[in-house]
């Protein structure tokens, strides 16, 4: 690491109150896939059912499909 680097990481080790490795391994599993995941429905479920229309999309017409 560089300087500016450790530097950050001590300052917010001091800030939270926290070891540097702590923090190091906390942004590691954050980073790496360590930590649980958010699926698609926990990340979008503040917009479903904000769309309106037929919710079977086969059934819309293909009106001026492809052309001007």
């Amino acid at each position: 690491m560089d300087r500016k680097q450790i530097a950050l990481l001590r300052e917010r080790a001091k800030v939270l109150r926290r070891s540097q490795a702590a923090i190091v391994r906390e942004l590691i599993d954050e980073h790496l896939g360590g930590g649980k995941r958010p699926s698609l429905y926990e990340q979008a479920k503040d917009i479903c059912g904000s769309v309106r229309g037929s919710q079977d999309l086969s059934t819309r017409p293909l009106t001026r499909y492809g052309r001007e």
